[in-house]
């Protein structure tokens, strides 16, 4: 086991009907909030107006950033910049899944700077401050709420990056299964997946001799399985519970601890379509995740051999772990295929070539993005 350095102060407010405590625990960080919303149904629903009047009773007068998108784009970010500079706004509040919640770092963090935010994601600069930042969760998916990451889509120039420091952590992050139950089956199913490579795709690099680390990977991804009668029983809450914090114990960084490493090359790979062709990340995840393993079982099977016999009862190679694995994605309806995605063979090069020059990577060559690709036929 490598030394490492664990840091992860969000409180983590859990519960159906926990959103009521919204206004409550956001007052304690200031008078003026900026709500980011994101598009599809929540607005419909009365979420947002319920957390701007739970706020406003708390005495805050609250901003709204209208129509941030799945894969959330630079443009937004920038807006929300201006919002928070015109209105003196004192916290961000996110409301929804991974997109305002990334949306709501990457503005923070964008406020406090009087440069261009997207040199953060490019690597040129580091962050020195943030204002902070509060979440409540409406999926079980990114984990965005408990972790230290933010992915946005610039859309001038199609790539998607992230970025990864300690002022993305949340003051708190309210995770309300109540609010849950309105998510389909589709969405609900690509936040399994993402869930699921979270938390499965460093087991397979770094330091091997990390027994906890790897138990908590496989209890995590277990539960996420377990948890997949929510896909026929949309409004069962006890699922939906057990499937939230899976998600987020799956990238809030302890089922890193002791790796030394942080390999993970299906996102990556994902990164570089979803921003390139906006295809939704679960989905994309379904096709490269199963890929993008079966090359790393080629360079080295022994850990894949665990994986399979902890996680599905298989005595194998290790391959056919991965073969159960892509079978769960199938049975949930998720995509098998680019072409599923409408995505063609010609443009690998180009996605490799974004994969390659991601600030993130550490896949240098694009012949094995390419090979790796040709797998997701």
């Amino acid at each position: 086991m490598q030394n490492f350095e664990f840091y992860n102060p969000v409180r983590v407010v859990f519960g159906p009907g926990e959103m009521n405590r919204l206004g409550e625990l956001a007052s304690r960080h200031g008078k003026k909030a900026l709500l980011v919303k994101s598009t599809g149904p929540l607005e419909k629903l009365g979420i947002y107006k319920r957390a701007q009047d739970l706020m406003e009773q708390a005495g805050l007068t609250v901003v709204s950033l209208e129509g941030v998108e799945a894969n959330p784009k630079l443009a937004s970010v920038n807006e929300g910049i201006r919002l928070c500079s015109e209105n003196e706004v004192d916290i961000v509040i996110a409301v929804g899944g991974g997109s305002p919640i990334d949306c709501a770092k990457a503005i923070a963090m964008g406020a406090v700077d009087t440069g261009d935010v997207w040199d953060f994601f490019t690597h040129k600069r580091t962050p020195e401050g943030s204002l902070p930042i509060g979440t409540v969760s409406t999926i079980a998916a990114t984990g965005a709420e408990m972790s230290m990451h933010c992915v946005i889509t610039n859309e001038e120039t199609g790539h998607k990056y992230a970025t990864h420091f300690e002022y993305h952590l949340p003051k708190f992050s309210i995770i309300d299964a109540e609010l849950h139950k309105s998510v389909p089956r589709f969405l609900t199913a690509c936040g399994m997946v993402d869930a699921i490579t979270h938390a499965g795709e460093n087991y397979f690099a770094g330091d091997k001799n990390t027994p906890l680390t790897d138990r908590i990977a496989e209890g995590v991804i277990t539960t996420v399985m377990e948890s997949e009668g929510i896909l026929d029983d949309l409004e069962n809450v006890n699922l939906r519970n057990n499937l939230a914090w899976a998600a987020t114990m799956g990238i809030n960084g302890i089922t890193d601890l002791g790796r030394g490493a942080f390999e993970y090359g299906a996102h990556i790979i994902e990164h570089a379509l979803s921003g390139k062709f906006d295809v939704t990340h679960g989905a994309g995840l379904a096709v490269v995740h199963p890929a993008w393993l079966y090359y790393r079982w080629e360079q080295d099977p022994e850990k894949f051999k665990q994986f399979e016999r902890r996680v599905f009862g298989i005595e194998g190679s290790g391959r056919e772990g991965i073969d159960a694995l892509q079978q769960k994605y199938l049975d949930w309806g998720m995509p098998g295929s680019l072409k599923e995605l409408d995505i063609e063979e010609s443009s690998f090069n180009d996605i490799a070539d974004i994969v390659v020059h991601d600030p993130d990577t550490f896949i240098s060559d694009k012949q094995i993005v390419i090979d790796v690709l040709n797998r997701c036929l």
